[in-house]
């Protein structure tokens, strides 16, 4: 996978890049959360998302329906800008990748990154996807979460869709 447009930002210590994804058809930014030495281990990350091993999309799918279903009970049912007809056979039709965020992994022999998605049932917030290793750690809105923090954290102060009793409880 190979990257276009790279520049480093002169502040805050990014490295912005652009890619092509065929699964989404569409191009995408790439944050790099470091300099240009990352770049290798991003187009790794890149390419683990372009090629998704089917029980981590499935399991990405299952999430972000959850989400979907969990925003769609807020939603009053005449709000003409709320899509009611989201399933699993459509979703690509709701959303759609923003950018691919990698961040300086304690191993690189580990594959770890986040996107973040616009997402037509929630416009505010967003959708993203956090994976590491070939496990999905965290689907829910945007909120920046990394793939580096420790497994806990994803059960306490990251809780989301990956868990399938998880709700928002307004």
């Amino acid at each position: 996978m190979k990257f276009y447009d790279v520049k480093q930002e002169p502040f805050g210590g990014l490295t912005v890049a652009r890619m092509r994804t065929e699964r989404f058809g569409c191009d995408i930014d790439v944050i790099l959360r470091g300099d240009e030495a990352l770049l290798p281990y991003a187009e790794r990350c890149a390419a683990y998302f372009e090629a998704l091993p089917d029980d981590v999309a499935e399991q990405l799918e299952v999430c972000s329906l959850r989400y979907y279903e969990d925003m769609k009970q807020f939603c009053p049912s005449d709000d003409p800008d709320f899509p009611f007809d989201v399933t699993r056979e459509k979703l690509g039709d709701f959303i759609k990748p923003r950018c691919l965020i990698v961040r300086k992994p304690p191993e690189e022999s580990v594959i770890g990154f986040g996107v973040e998605l616009d997402c037509a049932w929630e416009k505010a917030h967003g959708l993203e996807w956090v994976i590491r290793g070939g496990e999905v750690l965290y689907v829910g809105d945007f909120m920046g979460v990394s793939p580096w923090y420790e497994d806990f954290v994803y059960e306490t102060d990251c809780r989301s869709y990956v868990d399938e009793n998880f709700t928002i409880d307004w």
